[in-house]
């Protein structure tokens, strides 16, 4: 049973892989995503030096939440212990996603949070998406600062380098990246048009109140 479902959640990830690199999110060998295994205090994800546009199912390398390989002939990625730091902090996620979506970087490196102005966007993230500061990647200072805000955000933007979202499948944690990235279009274009005066969470919250949300 538990090879079937690794051998599903392996097609599951190719096809997420392809399809975030077909929409912009990732480009070269960039990004990486990983998806747990049900039961298991293990995880897939991408190796290093791998394009998600052309990546195999047998290519993708099983980890434990330690960020050990188990099992693979390829070299895991350098972002391996950023991933198992998530999935050891939030026994909810199935599945992390993590790209350069062009607009959402453009964000964090220039220090402005992506507010959820649209209502769909809020009634997904009606905390917000934090910047985290720069640390190097694949570090444990990364790791660390990670797991503290991925306790309360399931979508966090990293300085200089990217865009993390977590969900409860493959599919969900791929969706919530590409809202952002397009999130991030429109604030681009609001702020174009009204400057950075509609920016205020506070009074976003107070609009949106009666809202439920969905977590």
């Amino acid at each position: 049973m538990v090879t079937k479902s690794i051998e599903e959640i392996r097609k599951r990830l190719v096809k997420a892989g392809k399809e975030l690199y077909e929409r912009g999110l990732v480009r070269g060998t960039s990004g990486n995503i990983s998806a747990k295994i049900p039961g298991e205090e293990a995880f897939l994800i991408k190796p290093s030096g791998v394009r998600l546009s052309f990546i195999k199912p047998e290519e993708l390398v099983l980890v434990d939440f330690q960020g050990n390989k188990v099992r693979g002939k390829m070299s895991v990625s350098l972002e391996t212990p950023l991933h198992a730091t998530v999935y050891r902090e939030r026994d909810d996620v199935q599945a992390v996603v993590h790209t350069h979506a062009p607009i959402a970087t453009a964000f964090g490196i220039a220090k402005t949070e992506i507010l959820p102005l649209q209502v769909e966007l809020f009634m997904l993230l009606p905390n917000g998406i934090p910047i985290i500061p720069f640390e190097s990647p694949g570090s444990e200072a990364l790791a660390m600062t990670v797991q503290k805000k991925i306790r309360d955000y399931d979508a966090i933007i990293l300085e200089n380098h990217g865009v993390l979202t977590v969900g409860s499948t493959i599919e969900m944690a791929c969706n919530l990246n590409e809202m952002i990235e397009e999130a991030a279009k429109i604030q681009f274009l609001a702020m174009t048009i009204s400057g950075k005066d509609l920016l205020d969470f506070a009074k976003l919250k107070e609009k949106f109140k009666t809202m439920n949300t969905v977590k």
